[in-house]
């Protein structure tokens, strides 16, 4: 069954936040900029609902300027920067997980991010400072569970497989980043490689008896959990996080394997109509203030500035920054190029 697409209604109760709270501490008062509009890339879902009630009063409060939000996945602003290339870019802040960072940087998209014009770079962690922009948060995935029916919290990703769940998994489509993430690690696991996904599509044709649906999109794939379809699937821990805020019997449990996921990062558009606010809108998020907001309940976002202590639910995954950056990612130089591949073959072969 292919659920459809359906709108992710958050809590904002936690959000009141006063704007004013969350500006740093020691920047210019705004002049020039008041009459600006900034427009910003964000993704669906909690990103846009933390940038909207956090990032946004910050920026606006720090520079006088307005900040217009286009949602958008990591893959579509990719097109729509490289459809407008050579021209005015349609939004000066773009927002990437890992991959499309890759794309971007060879196609010319994004410029070099101006570290020395960001006065809250030098606070990142050193893995969190990249040229092209820094990395703002990181993405970790794990196996999602109803707590509800499953009492011992699975401790590997053969559990899916597991004749006790026939029917009640889950999956995403191969168009989010979880979906390909999740078939990355399974074809690790299984003893393939970035040249041979054999493996992979081997187990997930013998995970399908176990397959009750797949989510097409990542808000179908929230609301599986929600109507409970399903009681074990790969999931994020911010959306996890997220769900549990709204009262859906879910948890996350990370594999004995360790820990898997990427960063998510943000850039200055090449063009972008508005470079010197585009660079003060991301060093805005680079804030501590702003960071430790946005780790808070129903955002959860991973924090990346070294001041800014892990609390909460990540420590269940990690208690110091130094764990966090063992957290293990992809080679997606590898991986990209055959994106389109495997989700044709995952369309073709991975079907209820």
């Amino acid at each position: 069954m292919i659920v459809p697409v359906s709108r992710r209604h958050l809590l904002r109760s936690s959000a009141g936040w006063g704007a004013a709270a969350l500006i740093p501490c020691g920047f210019p008062s705004p002049s020039r900029a008041q009459a600006k509009t900034l427009v910003a890339a964000t993704f669906p879902g909690t990103w846009n609902e933390a940038h909207r009630e956090i990032l946004a009063p910050a920026f606006t409060k720090r520079t006088g300027a307005a900040v217009t939000q286009s949602i958008l996945l990591g893959t579509d602003q990719v097109s729509r920067l490289e459809a407008a290339k050579g021209g005015r870019p349609p939004f000066d802040v773009a927002l990437f997980d890992s991959p499309q960072v890759i794309d971007a940087a060879k196609q010319g998209v994004i410029a070099q991010y101006p570290a020395a014009k960001s006065a809250n770079y030098k606070d990142l962690l050193p893995e969190y400072q990249d040229k092209w922009g820094p990395r703002i948060s990181m993405q970790i995935i794990g196996i999602g569970y109803n707590p509800q029916k499953i009492k011992t919290p699975p401790k590997s990703w053969d559990a899916l497989w597991e004749a006790q769940y026939k029917g009640r998994v889950g999956l995403t489509a191969l168009n989010s980043q979880l979906g390909i993430a999740f078939l990355a690690e399974i074809n690790r696991l299984r003893g393939g490689n970035e040249s041979d996904f054999e493996p992979a599509f081997k187990a997930l044709r013998e995970l399908l008896p176990n397959v009750g649906a797949i989510g097409a999109n990542l808000g179908a794939y929230a609301t599986l959990w929600q109507q409970e379809q399903i009681d074990i699937a790969p999931y994020n821990f911010n959306f996890v996080q997220t769900l549990k805020g709204k009262d859906v019997p879910v948890e996350i449990s990370i594999a004995s394997t360790g820990p898997v996921g990427w960063y998510t990062s943000m850039h200055v558009v090449t063009n972008a109509a508005e470079p010197d606010l585009a660079v003060q809108y991301i060093d805005t998020h680079l804030d501590a203030a702003v960071q430790s907001a946005m780790a808070k309940p129903p955002y959860d976002v991973i924090p990346t500035n070294g001041k800014v202590p892990l609390e909460g639910a990540i420590t269940s995954i990690a208690r110091t920054h130094a764990e966090l950056a063992k957290v293990r990612s992809f080679d997606w130089e590898k991986l990209n190029p055959q994106r389109g591949a495997l989700i044709e073959r995952f369309n073709r072969e991975i079907k209820l």
